[in-house]
């Protein structure tokens, strides 16, 4: 079945927007990114991509393959309902909390250059507060991940203002934090499960859009 109709089954499951993975460290690429993101785009879904980050090796190079790959997937002109680009970061890769610290600042520096927009920032409060400790949020919204219920465990310090713009309550497909595992139309097996925050800071989907 082709992500187009993979993609309308979900749009037509109540889904609004979806994430995909574009890009690893230096030199992986999702075999299936480019399909997934052209699918969600036709769907007419709020899109995003997501970088996992891989602190050990250089943040200016990730950032660029990153930018780079998803232009060379469609990119992120005004219209496409494609939202500002995201650093997955949950693991230190041994490094210690500065290090990883001037990493994210290096990085995002780099997403902002090339797109004109901050990234969006995913992590965990544990993580953050562990293996991060910045106290800036560098303008990047948060995407909070914590398999929590009724809230999230903890909002990392640069946040702690403005809140969340995104949170991942779980990864088995409920409906919502604490419930049933559920599913997604158009997904097989377990799919993470998020929300948006309509709020001042961040008032809708495409306010944080290209």
């Amino acid at each position: 079945m082709c992500a187009y109709s993979l993609a309308a089954q979900v749009a037509g499951g109540g889904v609004g927007f979806a994430m995909a993975k574009a890009t690893e460290g230096t030199t992986y690429t999702d075999p299936t990114f480019a399909t997934n993101f052209a699918g969600m785009s036709a769907a007419g879904l709020y899109r995003g991509a997501y970088h996992f980050a891989r602190p050990a090796s250089d943040a200016t190079q990730q950032a660029e393959y990153f930018v780079n790959t998803v232009k060379a997937a469609g990119g992120f002109s005004s219209g496409t309902k494609t939202m500002q680009l995201v650093l997955d970061l949950e693991t230190s890769d041994g490094l210690g909390a500065s290090a990883v610290w001037a990493w994210v600042q290096e990085f995002t520096s780099v997403v902002k250059a090339m797109t004109g927009k901050p990234a969006i920032i995913y992590t965990g409060y544990y993580f953050w507060n562990d293996s991060v400790g910045g106290t800036s949020n560098l303008d990047c919204p948060l995407w909070i991940a914590s398999y929590t219920s009724p809230a999230p465990a903890g909002i990392p310090t640069p946040w702690a203002g403005v809140g969340w713009a995104f949170w991942q309550y779980d990864d088995n497909g409920a409906s919502s934090p604490g419930g049933a595992a559920g599913s997604i139309p158009g997904i097989n097996g377990n799919v993470d499960v998020d929300y948006f925050q309509n709020q001042g800071t961040y008032p809708s989907l495409g306010a944080l859009c290209f």
